[in-house]
């Protein structure tokens, strides 16, 4: 080596110091795209967060939607077992029972007549029947009545 390039290695500035962060820009104009910028991605957030809620409530009322049809089914499931008991010969026989008094083959229909039931014990005609609630709710917080 000679003797200009050791003068020349020294006298050379070592690599300039970079600041770290962001520079911000010195003139008017860079500072007026500075702020289209933020603006454009205030703007874009926005928008994004509402779209995001819109899914969301999207989902809630799906989600509503199904429910209200798994019980809608729920309920069709009921109504079909019903109408299969409808159907039924037990449900006819039984209904023609009820409504006409007719019996089945080799079933014999015993008709009590007015009058010839046994009377009730005397235990039971003695018990009084119950207060209205009413009545023994203001007796509970009141005390009896005389």
């Amino acid at each position: 080596m000679t003797a200009t390039h050791v003068s020349a290695a020294t006298d050379a500035p070592a690599h300039p110091r970079r600041r770290s962060g962001l520079r911000l820009p010195g003139s008017r104009g860079g500072l007026a795209w500075l702020a289209v910028l933020l603006i454009i991605g205030v703007l874009l957030a926005v928008q994004f967060g509402r779209q995001v809620y819109t899914n969301w409530e999207i989902g809630q009322r799906a989600a509503a939607v199904e429910a209200e049809i798994a019980a809608i089914e729920a309920e069709n499931a009921r109504l079909l077992d019903e109408l299969a008991y409808l159907e039924s010969d037990a449900f006819i026989s039984a209904e023609a029972r009820r409504l006409s008094n007719v019996g089945a083959r080799g079933e014999q229909v015993l008709i009590i007549p007015p009058g010839a039931e046994a009377p009730l014990p005397e235990e039971l005609t003695a018990v009084e029947p119950p207060k209205p609630l009413l009545q023994q709710w203001l007796e509970l917080f009141f005390g009896p009545s005389s």
